[in-house]
C-alpha cells in the first residue's frame, strides 16, 4: 500500500446522503433506521429520475365478474411516478369494488360520479400497527414501548378524465381511442400525487361498466403515449381479423374498424388490401378524404420505420383533415429490391376519359375564341385595355402531344439518350393508345370582321363625315358673307346714281342707271383744266 498524507477529514457536502456508520454492538432505534432508509431513498432517487415516468414491469391489470361483483387484480410490479418517485408493488392487491367505490367517495369528498377515469396506484407511507386500533387491557395489547412500525403501502385510486356524454355513449374501443389521442398532447401522471395509470374505467352509477388494461397502460419508455396508441389499435386489429373474415369494401376505415384515430406508424390487417403484387391493387375500405399509397419495404425495415415515424401523430379517419397514407408492403429482404415497383400499369380508361376531356375543353375554347374575335380581334393594345377585353388564351394541348412531350422529357433524363425506356414510357411510344370517338378540334380561322372593329370604322368613318360638313359649313358662311358684301356695294353704287339721275333713294331710278351701265360708254371729247 503506498502511503499518502491527508491534509484535511473528507466531509460530505450539504446536500450529499449521509450513511449510518453501523457497528457491532451499536444500538438501533427509529431514528437509525429513518436515517438508512434516507439513504437508500437519496442514492435511488437521481437514478429513478432518469427514467421517464410510467411503469417499468408488472402491474398488469385483471378483472373477474362484473356490475358490483368486480373484483381487481393488479400485479406486483414497480413504476415511476411524476417527479421521479418510485412505486413498487411488491405483493399482488386484490380489491373488491364495492369497498374500493367507498373508499373513492371518501376520498372525493362526494359521490363516485359517472365518466371516464383511470385506475392509479400511488404510494403513501402509513403505520402499520396502529395502538389505537387494540383494545386496552387485554393480553393482545401490544408493548406501549415498542417502536412504531411506518412502511410505504401502494394503494389504487381513481384519476378523472371526462364526463362528456358523446364519449360515454360511444363504444369501449373508440371511448378509449379517443382517450389515448387525448393524452398525445398532455400528460397523464399526476404531479402532486405521482399516481401511475394502470387501466381505464368507465363508470356509471358507481359501477363499472368496462375496464381497458392496454388503453390505461403507460409504459416508462420514450413516446410511451404513442406507444400505447399503438398497443390499443393492435389490439383492436387482432380482435377485427377474429371476428371478421372479410372486409366490407363499401364501409370506410373508420367503420369497420371502429376506431376514430389511427398511429402514424403500425400494422394493418392485410384483410384490407386485395391483389397486393397484380397490376391494379384493391382497397376493401372507402378511403374517403384518405390519400392512399402504396411501396414496398424490406420487412427487415418495419421496426426502425414504427420507431421514426410514430412519434408524427395521428391519422384523422373521420373529420376530413385529407391525411396521406402509405401502405408498406414488407417483403422478404431477399426478395426485395429497388426497382421492384419500375413496372406500373398504364391506366387506359384514364387515357380514355383524359382524351373525350380535352375534346370538350377544346370545343369549349374554340366557340369561346371564335366570340373573342368577333368583338376584339383587330384591336390595339390601348383599346383592349379600354374594351376592358380578357386576356386571349391558348388552346388546351392535345394529350397525344402532351404524352409525346414527357416521353421526350424523360428520354433527355437517361444518362445515354440511345439507352431504353423504361415502362411506362415505352409502352406510350411504342403503341400509342387510341381513343374510339376522339376527334382534335382544328384551329378555327379569324372572323373576317369584328364587331367592334367594324365599330371603330364606322365611328372613324362618321367622325371623317362630321369634318366635312364642317368645312362645307365654313364655305357655306364665307359666301353668304361675300354675297353681303356685295348687295352692300351694289345699294351704295344704286344710290349714287339715283343722286347723279337726280332722284332720291329708292325710287327706282339708280337702278335703272345701273343696267343701263352696261351700254354706256365714256367718250370725253373736252377736257378742262378749271384753276381755282
Amino acid at each position: 500500500m503506498k502511503p499518502f498524507i491527508r491534509i484535511t477529514d473528507p466531509t460530505a457536502g450539504p446536500d450529499e446522503p449521509r450513511r449510518l456508520n453501523s457497528f457491532p454492538g451499536r444500538y438501533l432505534s427509529e431514528r437509525e433506521f429513518e436515517l438508512l432508509q434516507a439513504y437508500v431513498d437519496d442514492r435511488i432517487t437521481p437514478l429513478v429520475r432518469s427514467l421517464p415516468p410510467g411503469i417499468i414491469s408488472g402491474m398488469e391489470v385483471q378483472t373477474e365478474g362484473s356490475g358490483s361483483n368486480t373484483i381487481l387484480r393488479i400485479q406486483s410490479g414497480t413504476a415511476v411516478g411524476a417527479g421521479g418517485r418510485l412505486v413498487r408493488l411488491v405483493y399482488p392487491i386484490r380489491q373488491e369494488w364495492p369497498a374500493f367505490a367507498a373508499l373513492m367517495d371518501r376520498q372525493l369528498d362526494g359521490k363516485l360520479r359517472d365518466g371516464l377515469y383511470f385506475l392509479t396506484l400511488h404510494g403513501v407511507v402509513e403505520e402499520i400497527d396502529n395502538a389505537l386500533a387494540q383494545d386496552p387491557c387485554t393480553r393482545t395489547e401490544p408493548d406501549p414501548l415498542r417502536d412504531r412500525r411506518l412502511e410505504t403501502v401502494v394503494l389504487p385510486s381513481l384519476q378523472f378524465i371526462s364526463a362528456n356524454p358523446r364519449w360515454l355513449a360511444m363504444s369501449p374501443t373508440r371511448a378509449a381511442n379517443r382517450v389515448a389521442v387525448r393524452y398525445l398532447n398532455e400528460s397523464p401522471h399526476q404531479q402532486a400525487s405521482g399516481a401511475i395509470p394502470v387501466a381505464l374505467v368507465k363508470i356509471t352509477n358507481k359501477l363499472p361498466d368496462w375496464i381497458d388494461a392496454v388503453a390505461g397502460r403507460y409504459l416508462s419508455e420514450p413516446n410511451a403515449a404513442y406507444r400505447t396508441l399503438l398497443t390499443q389499435t393492435v389490439g383492436v386489429l387482432e380482435d377485427w381479423l377474429q371476428s371478421h373474415s372479410n372486409a366490407d369494401p363499401n364501409r370506410s376505415l373508420a367503420a369497420q374498424l371502429g376506431l376514430d384515430y389511427l398511429p402514424a406508424a403500425g400494422p394493418l390487417p392485410f384483410a384490407l388490401l386485395q391483389d397486393a403484387a397484380s397490376k391494379y391493387p384493391k382497397l376493401m375500405f372507402q378511403p374517403m378524404d384518405l390519400q392512399v399509397e402504396l411501396s414496398p419495404v424490406p420487412a427487415s425495415t418495419l421496426g426502425s420505420v414504427i420507431d421514426h415515424e410514430l412519434p408524427r401523430g395521428v391519422v384523422d379517419l373521420v373529420h376530413g383533415l385529407g391525411d396521406r397514407i402509405r401502405l408498406l408492403l414488407a417483403i422478404p429482404d431477399l426478395d426485395y429490391r429497388p426497382t421492384l415497383m419500375d413496372l406500373p400499369a398504364r391506366d387506359l380508361v384514364l387515357e380514355d376519359a383524359l382524351f373525350q376531356r380535352e375534346q370538350i375543353a377544346s370545343t369549349a375554347w374554340r366557340d369561346w375564341w371564335l366570340q373573342w374575335q368577333l368583338l376584339f380581334g383587330g384591336l390595339s393594345t390601348d383599346l383592349l385595355k379600354q374594351h376592358q377585353a380578357p386576356r386571349l388564351v391558348n388552346r388546351p394541348l392535345d394529350p397525344a402531344q402532351y404524352r409525346n412531350d414527357l416521353v421526350e422529357q424523360r428520354r433527355k433524363q437517361l444518362a445515354n439518350e440511345s439507352d431504353p425506356l423504361p415502362e411506362p414510357y415505352s409502352s406510350h411510344l411504342l403503341a400509342p393508345h387510341g381513343v374510339s370517338g376522339y376527334s382534335p378540334v382544328p384551329t378555327p380561322a379569324a372572323p373576317a370582321e369584328q364587331l367592334l372593329r367594324q365599330r371603330e370604322t364606322i365611328r372613324d368613318q362618321i367622325h371623317s363625315l362630321e369634318q366635312d360638313l364642317d368645312e362645307s359649313y365654313q364655305l357655306l358662311n364665307e359666301m353668304n358673307d361675300y354675297l353681303n358684301l356685295q348687295r352692300q356695294q351694289l345699294d351704295s353704287l344704286t344710290i349714287s346714281f339715283s343722286a347723279l339721275a337726280g332722284g332720291v333713294a329708292g325710287d327706282g331710278s339708280g337702278s335703272s342707271m345701273m343696267r343701263w351701265n352696261g351700254s354706256v360708254v365714256f367718250d370725253p371729247t373736252n377736257i378742262e383744266i378749271a384753276k381755282k
